[in-house]
């Protein structure tokens, strides 16, 4: 794993991302039109209050941005840390003081997702992982002319 101590001229390394959806919230029962009705994932919290007091941290979701305030008072709720809508549609980094709600891929020392595939520079393998996590055989990759 790269590491990405904290640096003050590089803005990323200020943040961690952390996906909300089967990251920090559990929901075993579907979508059901965006409402947010499941509880914390085991150990999120802690691990999110954690986070906080060393980096900025946002957290991002691909659910409509109609669905960012809800969001947003999840967090509040579980967490009791202050939290922010992102309504800045040029922002590329984070470095507040609360928890940001966005749709964006800011920049970021790391991020923590549930549907990841880690590139390790090997995209062979990459391809094989990234095929089994969407449900397709391994194929051969193609040999370059």
């Amino acid at each position: 794993m790269t590491v990405v101590p904290l640096d003050p001229a590089s803005p990323a390394s200020h943040a961690v991302g952390i996906d909300f959806d089967q990251t920090l919230v559990a929901h075993d029962d579907g979508w059901q039109d965006g409402r947010i009705y499941g509880k914390p994932i085991p150990g999120a919290i802690e691990s999110l209050r954690a986070l906080k007091q060393v980096r900025s941290v946002f957290i991002m979701t691909a659910r409509p941005r109609r669905f960012h305030p809800a969001v947003a008072g999840w967090l509040r709720e579980h967490s009791g840390l202050e939290a922010l809508v992102d309504e800045d549609p040029e922002r590329a980094y984070w470095q507040g003081d609360c928890l940001l709600v966005t749709n964006k891929k800011l920049g970021a020392a790391v991020y923590i997702d549930d549907r990841a595939v880690r590139f390790t520079g090997d995209w062979t393998t990459t391809l094989t992982q990234t095929r089994h996590a969407i449900g397709l055989p391994s194929a051969p990759v193609p040999h370059r002319c």
